[in-house]
């Protein structure tokens, strides 16, 4: 990973362990966790570590985040 990046390499390890999985089933994956991802112009795919949390539910997307005033807590 470089720096919040994901490339291809780190999605086929992500999809299939140890597999190294074909461009078609890192894409069938990422689609169905619902994961964006844009092509590299190498023959592969990449995305954010914010990207995938988000699609995975880990933590929401910077922008759905509602922002609260101090007043509002308690």
């Amino acid at each position: 990973m470089i720096q919040g990046v994901l490339q291809f390499h780190d999605l086929q390890e992500l999809c299939r362990p140890g597999a190294n999985p074909r461009l078609a089933t890192v894409e069938s994956w990422a689609k169905r966790e619902g994961i964006a991802y844009r092509y590299d112009g190498k023959g592969g795919i990449w995305t954010t570590q914010d990207a995938l949390n988000s699609a995975l539910g880990v933590r929401q997307a910077a922008n759905s985040v509602h922002q609260y005033a101090p007043e509002d807590i308690g």
